[in-house]
């Protein structure tokens, strides 16, 4: 037993709207502006992420070049008072002599 069969293709659903008068063209219209509107924010959103991605690639490319350069001062760093280290060493044995 078959309750309800319906086979839907673009041109019933027009004509279904269509048997409403004006009430149906209005609805159709409704229906794609929202359905256009909904099209739209999906683009949007897509090249949002896109433009988040971006962004995220840069920053880390900064984030990495100056977590470099950090390296290399804290090096250069560590040299300069590890030499004034030794020479205050060396002066104040020098100075007890």
């Amino acid at each position: 037993m078959t309750i309800l069969q319906a086979t839907v293709d673009s041109a019933s659903v027009g004509s279904t709207f269509m048997q409403y008068g004006i009430l149906g063209v209005l609805a159709f219209l409704l229906g794609y502006f929202a359905w256009q509107q909904f099209l739209r924010l999906v683009k949007k959103n897509e090249q949002l992420e896109e433009k988040i991605d971006k962004l995220q690639e840069q920053m880390l490319k900064i984030i990495v070049e100056e977590r470099d350069r950090l390296d290399t001062l804290i090096r250069e760093n560590t040299a300069a008072l590890s030499e004034l280290q030794k020479t205050i060493y060396k002066y104040m044995v020098k100075g007890k002599d």
